[in-house]
């Protein structure tokens, strides 16, 4: 095997009996930063995905829009149009073989039917050998976890109230479907329009769980407990391979807790190791961090974080109905 970047033999490196298209660790720890440039060069060497119909020469890219443990986002126009999108790209960690690529295609294909108002439109994607890519709809306002780092405080409720029931009409759609986000916070909540009039939309719905389940992060399903601790339910840690919406419920009343504190529902302390805190960490009631928080608000919010899940709403779709009976 070679690496498909620099050329040199990998087949040590990629293991015995590995087949498949693979980028060496140096080449991947130079790209990690700039994933696009590994993309670029393989569409420059005539790559064309299969079952893509998206030509990504047709887009240039604009800048960086952020980066994260699986990938880059970038900003890119269609040098036609104008038309704007987000450029979602990812390096697989493993070879990537026939059976890889068709798994991913197939899952993600899926996360397509998904059409929503509150959920971030699908485009298109592709494989180029060991680079993965999304095209996305492009939500200007960025993220809810960007507007509050932009305001240096937390939200009220009034503005954050329609957030966050327009999220959960998203989410409770997406479950209807048979759908499980896995990793909901106030980073996956992105916002369309201009700030005053924004709409909150779902985003990355699926494609954490579709990159460990093909095989392209390099995790086993059981091992790889995709999602961000303090937004983690404990049975998602426990066993990743089984969760239901009912975990995304729980993760969604921790970012709603986020984004009206500014505070997680389990405490960490400086040093502690985050996986021992969703195991046994207590869940701060809402109005202990917040005693002017609604009565009945704190507890839909309190409900959602319930530490068995029988106790818990089972659907997004009864926490949206709850939440929208505090208005």
């Amino acid at each position: 095997m070679l690496c498909q970047k620099c050329g040199k033999d990998v087949t040590g490196e990629a293991g015995p009996g590995e087949q498949g298209d693979f980028i060496c660790a140096s080449c991947r720890q130079q790209l990690e930063s700039g994933p696009v440039d590994a993309l670029l060069d393989l569409l420059q060497q005539g790559q064309v995905s299969h079952g893509a119909q998206l030509h990504l020469p047709d887009y240039q890219v604009q800048k960086k829009l952020g980066e994260g443990g699986m990938g880059a986002v970038y900003l890119v126009k269609h040098k036609q149009d104008g038309q704007l999108a987000a450029l979602k790209v990812m390096l697989s960690k493993v070879a990537v073989d026939v059976n890889a690529k068709r798994e991913f295609l197939r899952e993600i294909e899926n996360t397509r039917a998904l059409q929503h108002k509150y959920i971030v439109k699908f485009l298109d994607s592709g494989v180029e050998k060991s680079v993965i890519y999304f095209l996305v709809e492009y939500c200007q306002g960025g993220s809810i976890f960007d507007l509050m780092l932009r305001r240096r405080r937390y939200l009220t409720l009034k503005e954050a109230m329609p957030m966050m029931l327009q999220a959960l009409e998203g989410l409770a759609f997406a479950h209807q479907q048979g759908f499980v986000h896995r990793d909901l916070k106030p980073q996956n909540i992105l916002l369309s329009g201009v700030e005053g009039q924004q709409v909150a939309k779902i985003a990355d719905l699926g494609l954490a769980k579709s990159f460990i389940t093909a095989g392209l992060s390099g995790m086993t399903v059981t091992g790889g407990a995709s999602g961000s601790f303090p937004f983690m339910p404990r049975e998602q840690l426990v066993n990743f391979k089984y969760i239901k919406p009912v975990s995304d419920v729980w993760a969604m009343g921790a970012t709603c807790y986020n984004i009206l504190t500014g505070a997680y529902p389990r405490a960490y302390k400086q040093g502690q190791d985050p996986v021992e805190v969703v195991l046994n960490g207590q869940i701060i009631p809402l109005r202990q961090r917040d005693a002017q928080i609604p009565k009945n608000v704190a507890a839909v919010i309190d409900r959602s974080l319930a530490q068995d899940p029988k106790d818990r709403y089972q659907t997004a779709g009864e926490m949206l109905k709850a939440l929208a009976a505090c208005r």
